[in-house]
């Protein structure tokens, strides 16, 4: 028999190595994200998340799902207990479906020496807390909180021709809507068939006057809201008592149908979250709702539409149950949470970094607004010329935003609802009135149900 040639020094330096690479392998870390979609998305696809792979070593599996379709993937993973999300996508009313499996960040925010001052109390509270479900902790990280605002074409606004025959119509000039019933005025005023003019120009496609993505139900919802609240009516009262049931619900309701079929584009029942945006982009929008996440859409670079559009708060509507001076929507947008999975140390320090570390980089690159630095930063400011009107007409919004509740069943008793109620009415699938007794029935249902009653 040959005498063997393995060693017994070589036979430890091979096992040496092989244990390195087993140790190596285990200790590689990977970090799996639930996303929504946004504009954010493709600067963390093509530039943040492989920089912070390429310093750390951390992998980062970046998933992004349909707008409609977040929590209910973030709620099944959380129940199954898989820890397949590290980072998910925290919309405050959603919270309740997942949070007993979201990790608390107190700790997390002292060990790593987190800067909590940046963030305003009044995100904080929307976005960053939950005190039904998670008293005393901090829970989420606010990325973009956000309320829709007008938009529309200044250039078009501002044009002689159009000014003139806004004024012969109206007979008022052609400006920002201070009231709903303004808004409807202008949306009918710019709706033209192809082959018209506008501002000079011949049309080759229709352009409509007014959209927002609404999509049912939660596209419906989200945009229907905002004439909920500003009819100055809250879903509840502190004993979970309904006030949809006023009158003024069904007002709203018959000028939002009136408003659809007489300006959107038929494209927008089809639309989820920002795609109307294109049609802006595109110039066959005159004016939209604008949820700040979509402004780099029009306002980006290579955007047609880049430095004509303006911005203003939404329109009061007149006689609403608060006396708001201008119109309200809900305090959406969102933020980031960790499940509470083996590796949330590791999760919070990737956001740490995006969120802090990148700060300015962050903003410049999303134009998302969240910290007290990113408001005051001058290279941020001077960074679009759009944020001169952009920014003080969203500021002067959250004034009067309409915070998302805290209450688990917010989805099933306000934000699907709403939507569904709105549909009906559009469609006329039940009386008004039979919708709307639905909608609060459901409510106080589910109320009574879950004991808050």
């Amino acid at each position: 028999m040959k005498p063997s040639t393995h060693r017994p020094w070589l036979r430890a330096l091979v096992a040496a190595l092989l244990l390195g690479l087993l140790a190596t392998a285990s200790a590689q870390v990977t970090l799996r994200i639930a996303e929504h979609p946004g504009s954010h998305v493709a600067p963390m696809e093509e530039y943040f998340i492989p920089l912070y792979e390429e310093l750390t070593g951390v992998n980062i599996v970046y998933e992004v799902l349909p707008a409609d379709q977040v929590w209910q993937k973030q709620q099944l993973e959380a129940q199954a207990n898989s820890n397949y999300y590290d980072i998910g996508y925290h919309s405050p009313g959603w919270f309740g479906y997942y949070h007993e499996k979201v990790a608390g960040l107190d700790d997390l925010i002292e060990e790593f020496g987190f800067d909590l001052s940046q963030y305003s109390d009044a995100v904080q509270a929307s976005h960053m807390r939950n005190e039904l479900l998670r008293p005393g902790e901090i829970i989420a990280i606010a990325r973009n909180p956000q309320t829709p605002i007008y938009s529309y074409r200044a250039d078009w606004f501002a044009h002689p021709d159009e000014q003139a025959a806004f004024q012969a119509a109206y007979g008022r000039p052609l400006a920002a809507p201070a009231t709903w019933e303004e808004l409807y005025d202008i949306a009918v005023f710019f709706t033209r068939p192809a082959g018209a003019t506008v501002a000079g120009e011949t049309l080759a496609q229709p352009l409509f006057g007014y959209s927002a993505s609404i999509k049912p139900p939660g596209g419906m919802a989200r945009a229907f809201l905002a004439i909920v609240y500003s009819l100055g009516l809250d879903g509840w009262d502190e004993n979970y008592d309904s006030d949809l049931s006023d009158p003024i619900l069904l007002e709203g309701a018959a000028y939002w149908k009136r408003l659809i079929q007489d300006t959107f584009p038929p494209q927008a029942q089809t639309w989820d979250f920002l795609e109307h945006l294109s049609f802006m982009r595109e110039g066959r929008l005159a004016t939209a709702e604008m949820w700040p996440e979509g402004v780099l859409t029009v306002e980006g670079d290579g955007a047609p539409t880049a430095g004509k559009l303006a911005y203003a708060p939404l329109p009061q509507w007149p006689g609403n149950r608060k006396d708001l001076p201008i119109g309200r929507s809900f305090l959406g947008g969102g933020g980031v949470l960790i499940f509470d999975t083996p590796n949330k140390a590791e999760a919070f320090k990737f956001l740490q970094w995006l969120f802090e570390e990148q700060s300015k980089e962050f903003n410049l690159r999303t134009a998302m607004f969240s910290r007290a630095d990113q408001f005051t930063d001058p290279d941020v400011l001077a960074s679009y010329d759009f944020y001169e009107t952009f920014l003080p007409a969203w500021q002067e919004q959250t004034t009067y935003a309409f915070p998302r509740q805290y209450e688990a069943e917010w989805g099933a008793v306000m934000y699907t609802p709403v939507g569904e109620f709105a549909n009906d009415v559009l469609y006329d699938t039940l009386t008004p009135e039979q919708s709307q007794r639905r909608l609060v029935d459901n409510m106080e249902r589910i109320f009574d149900e879950s004991g808050y009653r």
